[in-house]
């Protein structure tokens, strides 16, 4: 027969270790529990802009998987805009990505992308903010080579996050322009999230 005093040491570690327990499930529990995302009546390449939000003469290419990337989950896409024969051909892209909550976007968007682009310089000259995104980012980095400067931008739409990546093509992608297509993305993320876009967006 055990003695009473180790019967109550064993009962104070049980104690303590649901108390642990308990502790970390609370901790946790708003990514255990918080609610999935949505179904959606649409897909990733629905909210890709048309193709007339992008300078004249640049095309879109066909969409593709953007493997590698570490915003890349089970549910990504991306396309490419350019003029074909120009080198680099490649002038825009547009990176789709889907998670399975809003939660999980917005940790990934704050731990994930804004660590991955801590590089880009804020550029003084942008001031468009978005007013349907819950979060954005922007700014541009110095490409060396034919590419010049790019300038990228990003959102998180509840569970999806959106990156235009723009090559600055003198006479045909300003910061102007590149406002235009983002202007566009909300526009097309409003209409499929049935969100409403504030007066004079």
């Amino acid at each position: 027969m055990c003695p009473k005093s180790k019967r109550r040491s064993w009962k104070v570690v049980l104690m303590l270790v649901m108390v642990m327990v308990a502790l970390l499930l609370i901790a946790c529990g708003c990514w255990l529990w918080e609610p999935r995302a949505p179904q959606r009546s649409f897909t990733l390449e629905d909210l890709f802009v048309e193709q007339d939000a992008m300078p004249s003469g640049w095309v879109a290419h066909r969409p593709f998987l953007p493997a590698g990337d570490d915003l890349c989950t089970t549910e990504c896409t991306a396309v490419r805009f350019g003029v074909a024969g120009r080198e680099p051909p490649i002038q825009a892209e547009q990176d789709v990505f889907r998670y399975l909550s809003t939660g999980i976007a917005q940790r990934t968007f704050t731990k994930v992308y804004l660590k991955k682009v801590a590089f880009l310089e804020p550029v003084s000259e942008w001031v468009y903010q978005s007013s349907i995104a819950d979060q954005e980012h922007f700014g541009c980095y110095e490409w060396a080579g034919p590419a010049g400067l790019v300038c990228e931008w990003a959102g998180q739409y509840e569970e999806y996050i959106v990156v235009l990546r723009c090559r600055m093509v003198p006479n045909e992608m300003s910061l102007e322009d590149m406002e235009r297509v983002v202007r566009a993305i909300d526009a097309r993320i409003a209409e499929y999230l049935g969100k409403s876009l504030e007066n004079g967006d």
